[in-house]
């Protein structure tokens, strides 16, 4: 239900995070700042994320323009070169990039509890946050399991709200395996149109592109029809990964809480 839920601020966040390469593009940010306060990178400057992110340097340079705009991005005068720049992250985009790693972090407690809560000292601090996202993105680029070995999940994700829309497709065949009403919304061009802010085409495309590739199909109504074993398979091997992937870097950080002191002003 996590991913699926509407943002919490008027500003079109779903425009921003819910597509693979905007997200990974913010997850490289966090990651390098995080690194940079760690005394372990170079400042965490627009040319430094523009050499590490996968898109262009001009789609690089507009995509922070709209991330400053949005409130999402601080950029902060060097102290030994006045006329560079470093990019701040602030807690708002920490928070909508944490998102996904909390949900997964959180199943992973209700799995198997932890001698500490995990989610709530990882939660608690943004500038905690951003060291526990700042290892998981040092762990992608070392060694990219996250991603790489799931050809559908990159494939789904990769298109703008791929993802939620493919939360709320696994949630409702979930829910009707249990028999549950999870909350989670139904799935019409409408109801998905409006909970994601894209437009009814855009919908439609992505429904009609998981039919023919074999993962899913909806009836009229917004009933799931059928599913893929194979997709299911993925997805629960992607999730697992997450998961075990999230948690041993949420215990590594927790067991750091309080040694260290917190400087990053958000």
């Amino acid at each position: 239900m996590t991913i699926t839920q509407p943002p919490g601020a008027s500003w079109p966040s779903n425009k921003v995070f819910v597509q693979k390469l905007r997200y990974l593009t913010c997850y490289i940010l966090i990651g390098n700042y995080a690194r940079w306060q760690r005394g372990e990178g170079n400042p965490p400057t627009l040319a430094a994320l523009q050499r590490a992110a996968v898109a262009s340097p001009r789609q690089i340079a507009g995509y922070i323009k709209d991330l400053r705009h949005g409130g999402y991005i601080v950029a902060e005068q060097q102290e030994r070169d006045r006329r560079r720049y470093h990019l701040r992250p602030t807690a708002a985009l920490i928070h909508e990039v944490a998102r996904s790693p909390l949900a997964f972090l959180a199943a992973s407690e209700r799995l198997e509890p932890s001698s500490r809560p995990l989610v709530e000292t990882i939660s608690s601090s943004p500038e905690r946050m951003c060291d526990w996202l700042g290892r998981s993105m040092d762990c992608y680029q070392d060694d990219d399991s996250l991603f790489a070995p799931f050809r559908t999940i990159v494939q789904v994700t990769e298109r703008e709200c791929g993802y939620p829309l493919m939360a709320a497709v696994l949630g409702a065949h979930y829910a009707a395996q249990r028999g549950l009403d999870t909350g989670l919304p139904t799935l019409t061009y409408r109801v998905l149109a409006e909970r994601f802010q894209v437009s009814r085409q855009h919908i439609g495309n992505m429904l009609a592109e998981a039919e023919r590739q074999g993962w899913f199909s909806i009836v009229p109504g917004g009933h799931l029809r059928e599913i893929s074993a194979d997709f299911i398979a993925e997805f629960e091997t992607w999730a697992a990964g997450q998961m075990a992937h999230y948690r041993l870097l949420a215990e590594l950080v927790s067991s750091r809480a309080g040694t260290e002191p917190e400087t990053m002003a958000v």
